[in-house]
């Protein structure tokens, strides 16, 4: 009975002190990750003006060129028509500098304005001295050798300036990469911490099944067999629900031009809840980040090797712009880690401009809809994340227009009869009836639209992305003329390696190819 007590008294103190651990978790996360994003935002931005003042600096040379070229050519004809470039570069000239100078002071490169004052100062004496003299016909030798001196110590002041914004790139780059260790030394404290409650869970729960085990056999000794499996029943339950609460789904993002919606509906059986996923994240820049995926198997496993690669992919989509190359590192994570084999489809919608840049890892073709058109499938291809080392992912831009929707979704919507092909033409019939229904959660009228009301036999999930509607300034564009012009871009891993595919309907287009055999067999 002490024994029994005592084990009662520790079981009853460590879900306290677990979860106190985990609140102290989270908030370090929290503050580390805002922290660590800020870092990451500026050292972004940062770069930015880096490469705006390098493009400056460009053009203050350019702008200089033409002064001289006018010159030269009025010395040699004593025409004045040479003299346009140099009317036309001089005024120019001023605000060029003055917004370099202003750039480089943004990004902190305070060493690169002395260089900048010496060229702005060696430019207006080549003006006084030189092009004055030549404008008046004062031509000579001299003066022309003169000349060259002070375009070339111009030029040498320019490339001083570009030299310290140089320095100063890298030393963005590195704080960049200082804050990327940051991330990920504190996804591996956060790791050993979430071990070491899991080590002491399962001990927890080891003890638990010990307890439940010797009251079942009394329970089967006094009311028989029912009332034992009824209890471990109960057991299992409360398990399952605690799971399910601890993966629950993110909140999508708010944002003025987009309309975002998602719905996740679990499968009817408990033993077949798996690890299906999405994500949306706003970034800055106007672009939102988008994510959904699948994890071969079932259970637990299914659900820590969901957890697993939705933060793989969140952590490298926040430091690479490129969709095939935020893939390719989840997949060589996943390949350390010996973790399963994961389906996902991730990429950026730029709201401003309607263009999407997508990428995919065995996962189901997204579908486009767009307004006047019926929905089709886009391109997708390559080997599941976490199957092959060497595995290549590739990128695909799609320009699309307002009103447009992107829907994302798991193999779940389409795998409701035995027919993929059948499948995906009863999702392509659902989302034209759900958009017709104009109803605000999108992903939802999907779902129901596909189910009618009848249980899915695995989980489903479904993201949608959709472009406000707005017309250009005075012009009226017709709702079966937004979709004249749709061009693709698929981008490989090394650059240069591209295509284009033109227009393509439904009835036209060919059905990707998707999936695994392995993915399938789940």
């Amino acid at each position: 009975m002490i024994q029994a007590a005592g084990v009662s008294s520790s079981s009853s103190r460590l879900p306290v002190v677990a979860g106190a651990v985990v609140f102290l978790l989270v908030a370090i996360i929290m503050v580390g990750g805002v922290a660590v994003r800020s870092t990451i935002s500026t050292s972004f931005q940062n770069a930015e003006n880096v490469r705006s003042a390098h493009a400056l600096s460009l053009e203050a040379l350019k702008l200089q060129l033409d002064e001289e070229t006018g010159m030269r050519g009025f010395a040699a004809t004593g025409d004045r028509v040479f003299l346009e470039p140099y009317y036309f570069a001089t005024p120019k000239l001023k605000a060029t500098f003055a917004r370099l100078n202003a750039a480089v002071l943004a990004v902190g490169a305070s060493e690169a304005a002395r260089p900048l004052d010496d060229a702005l100062a060696t430019n207006d004496r080549w003006q006084r001295t030189i092009a004055g003299p030549l404008i008046n016909r004062r031509f000579s030798p001299t003066l022309q050798r003169k000349g060259k001196q002070l375009v070339d110590r111009f030029r040498n002041d320019i490339v001083s300036a570009d030299t310290v914004l140089d320095v100063r790139e890298r030393a963005i780059n590195a704080a960049a990469q200082s804050a990327i260790g940051r991330i990920v030394l504190l996804s591996v404290v956060a790791a050993i911490i979430m071990a070491g409650l899991a080590v002491a869970f399962f001990v927890q729960q080891i003890r638990t099944w010990r307890r439940l085990d010797e009251e079942r056999t009394r329970a089967e000794a006094m009311r028989g067999d029912a009332a034992a499996l009824r209890a471990s029943y109960l057991a299992e339950k409360r398990i399952a629900d605690t799971l399910q609460d601890a993966f629950a789904q993110r909140p999508l993002p708010s944002h003025p031009a987009l309309r975002l919606s998602a719905t996740y509906v679990p499968a009817l059986e408990e033993a077949r809840v798996g690890g299906d996923w999405y994500d949306a994240l706003e970034l800055p820049g106007n672009r939102v980040l988008f994510a959904i995926g699948d994890v071969t198997g079932h259970g637990l496993d299914a659900a820590v090797g969901m957890n697993r690669a939705r933060q793989a992919l969140i952590t490298s989509a926040l430091v690479d712009s490129e969709p095939a190359a935020v893939l390719t590192r989840v997949n060589e994570d996943l390949i350390r880690q010996k973790a399963s084999l994961v389906t996902a489809v991730m990429g950026y919608a730029d709201v401003e401009n309607c263009d999407i840049a997508y990428s995919v890892a065995g996962h189901p073709p997204p579908v486009l809809m767009e307004p006047g058109a019926a929905p089709r499938f886009l391109e997708c291809g390559a080997l599941p994340l976490g199957a092959l080392g060497e595995a290549t992912y590739q990128t695909y831009r799609v320009r699309t227009v307002p009103g447009a929707t992107l829907i994302l979704y798991t193999d779940g919507a389409v795998e409701q009869t035995r027919d993929v092909l059948e499948g995906e033409r009863i999702l392509l019939d659902a989302v034209l009836a759900a958009a017709g229904e104009h109803g605000s959660d999108f992903a939802a009228l999907i779902h129901r639209t596909i189910f009618n009301g009848a249980a899915a036999g695995d989980d489903v999930a479904i993201l949608t992305i959709g472009f406000a509607e707005r017309a250009a300034e005075g012009v009226h564009v017709s709702a079966g003329g937004l979709n004249a012009r749709v061009t693709g871009k698929r981008v490989g891993m090394n650059e240069g390696q591209s295509t284009t595919t033109g227009q393509q309907s439904a009835s036209e287009r060919a059905r990707p190819s998707w999936g695994s055999p392995e993915k399938r067999a789940s």
